[in-house]
């Protein structure tokens, strides 16, 4: 084995073993993992709750009807720029660390830029590098940890408008691999 290889086992051990006593209930007592029943019982009303709001809008989704699916990928995309393009992603940390734009593949700046600092899985400050305190599945500040309590936020004109994270629990929760389809060519 070379050292390069002993090396990055090591970390990704060092990784693991820290992760594991962040979440362990000793740590952190009264916030435990969602039990099974709990995770069903949020999606059941998850379930619930889109069924009403797509109810609620059968008049404009009528509408709708009339347009071809990549039409109504384009207005989409246009929603979804309008939204969060030009939205800054900040740690839920004090103090809160900047993690780069929301803007399209190109901008030095963007989360997306994967050539780029904040787009780089290997930059520690991207929330795309796997092992570092904004990326990966273990940290409590990774958008890809799926109990994360305080992944990034995203802030538009000085106002929290969404949670980048896969935590769908989290009220203003943006998938960051959904909105990628929205920001790269």
């Amino acid at each position: 084995m070379g050292i390069y290889i002993k090396i990055r086992v090591i970390i990704v051990a060092a990784v693991l073993i820290a992760a594991a006593a962040e979440y362990s209930p000793a740590a952190n007592p009264g916030m435990g993992n969602p039990s099974v029943q709990q995770i069903r019982m949020r999606k059941e009303q998850k379930k619930q709750q889109r069924q009403a709001e797509i109810k609620r809008l059968e008049k404009k989704i009528e509408s709708l009807k009339d347009y071809t699916i990549e039409e109504l990928q384009l207005i989409l995309t246009v929603k979804v720029v309008d939204k969060y393009g030009g939205a800054s992603v900040m740690s839920d940390q004090r103090p809160a660390v900047y993690l780069g734009l929301i803007a399209d593949e190109f901008h030095p700046e963007s989360i997306f830029n994967m050539f780029e600092r904040y787009g780089s899985e290997f930059n520690p400050m991207s929330v795309w590098n796997p092992f570092g305190t904004y990326g990966g599945s273990y940290s409590r500040y990774s958008p890809f940890n799926m109990f994360a309590m305080n992944p990034p936020v995203i802030v538009k004109d000085g106002k929290i408008i969404g949670r980048l994270t896969i935590n769908d629990t989290l009220t203003g929760a943006v998938d960051p691999n959904w909105l990628k389809l929205f920001f790269r060519y």
